[in-house]
C-alpha cells in the first residue's frame, strides 16, 4: 500500500466515524424531540384534568353538595 493509499483510508476511516457521530446525534435528538412531545402531551392532558375537576367542585358547590 502506497502512503497515498494510507493517507486516503485514513480520511475515509476519520469520515466514516464523523458520520456515525452525526447519526447518534440526530438520533440522540430525535428521541428528545419525542420524549419533549410526550411530556408536553401529557402536561396537557394533566391540565384538562384539573380543568374538569374544577368544574366538577364549582357545579357541587352551587348546588351545596360540597
Amino acid at each position: 500500500m502506497t502512503w497515498q493509499q494510507e493517507i486516503d483510508e485514513a480520511v475515509y476511516l476519520e469520515r466514516e466515524r464523523a458520520n456515525a457521530a452525526e447519526r447518534r446525534a440526530d438520533e440522540a435528538k430525535r428521541r428528545a424531540d419525542e420524549a419533549k412531545r410526550r411530556a408536553d402531551e401529557a402536561k396537557r392532558r394533566a391540565d384538562e384534568a384539573e380543568s374538569r375537576a374544577d368544574r366538577y367542585e364549582k357545579i357541587l358547590r352551587e348546588h351545596g353538595l360540597l
